[in-house]
C-alpha cells in the first residue's frame, strides 16, 4: 500500500488543507471554485523530508502539476519547445518559492496576491 494510501497520510493531508483555509498557496484557488481541485503537497519530497505540516502545504490541481513532473501529464499532454521552456521556468520559479522560509514565503504571497486582489481564505480555528 502507498503512504498515500494511509489513512496518516489522509489525516495530514485534510488537517494542512484546514490550516491553508482550502485555498492554494500559490495561486489563491480555493475549494468550491471550477475547476478546483486541491492537494497536499510535500514542500520537501517524502521520505526525504520530515511527515509533519510544517513540510507539507496545499496546492491546486494545476500548481500541483506545475511543481511536480509526473503530474503534467494531466494537464500538459503535447507542448511546443517554447511552452516546455515556460513551464520549466515556472517549475523553477514554484521551487524557489516553496524552498523559502515559511515568512518569507508568507510576505512574497502577501505581495504577489494584492497585486491580483486575492484574499486569504480564513482557515477553521483562526480569527
Amino acid at each position: 500500500m502507498s503512504y498515500y494510501s494511509t489513512s496518516n497520510w489522509r489525516r495530514l493531508s485534510r488537517q494542512v488543507k484546514e490550516r491553508d483555509g482550502f485555498q492554494c498557496q500559490v495561486c489563491g484557488d480555493r475549494m468550491g471554485d471550477p475547476y478546483c481541485v486541491l492537494h497536499a503537497h510535500h514542500i520537501i519530497p517524502y521520505p526525504l523530508g520530515p511527515n509533519v505540516p510544517e513540510n507539507v502545504i496545499t496546492l491546486c490541481d494545476l500548481c500541483h502539476a506545475v511543481v511536480t513532473p509526473w503530474w503534467r501529464p494531466q494537464w500538459f499532454r503535447e507542448l511546443t519547445q517554447v511552452q516546455m521552456q515556460a513551464l520549466e521556468e515556472a517549475h523553477r520559479e514554484l521551487v524557489e518559492f516553496l524552498a523559502l522560509a515559511p515568512d518569507a514565503r508568507s510576505r512574497c504571497q502577501a505581495d504577489l496576491w494584492a497585486c491580483f486582489g486575492i484574499t486569504r481564505a480564513v482557515a477553521k480555528g483562526r480569527s
